[in-house]
């Protein structure tokens, strides 16, 4: 998390490949579980989501993203904004070689979801960042 020079909080989440959206149920302990699986459906039911799905299973960072910016900007009211930076062209990693390819993948992903349009919509933002066009290895 970082703070922009009018003072947004800024929480920023990086994928270099599509098989980084799938992430596993939190390894917190029993107390902490409990807490985080209800601070999910709270987000959830706030949301308005009509998924069925345990947001605390094969989601869980994107939905724990979800669920962060719900606390800052709507429980506490300060001015946050969730930034999702995507990474195109990662040779490295095999990922999606284009931004229609992770588009894609986002939208399946907030369909399954039930998040593909929701009140904090207007707060976030997908960035897609052509590995190719950064200036890697070069010398200055």
């Amino acid at each position: 998390m970082g703070r922009s020079d009018s003072g947004n909080l800024l929480l920023v989440e990086a994928k270099s490949h599509i098989g980084e959206m799938v992430s596993p149920k939190s390894h917190a302990s029993p107390q902490s579980k409990a807490l985080i699986s209800k601070s999910l459906k709270e987000c959830k039911k706030y949301l308005r989501s009509k998924s069925n799905i345990d947001w605390a299973r094969s989601f869980y960072q994107y939905t724990n993203r979800l669920a962060h910016l719900y606390f800052l900007r709507e429980l506490n009211g300060w001015p946050a904004f969730l930034i999702f930076v995507y990474f195109v062209n990662d040779k490295e990693m095999t990922g999606p070689e284009s931004e229609e390819e992770w588009r894609g993948a986002i939208k399946l992903l907030r369909a399954y979801l039930g998040v593909e349009r929701t009140k904090l919509t207007p707060f976030m933002m997908d960035v897609f960042i052509d590995v190719k066009s950064l200036p890697i290895g070069r010398r200055v």
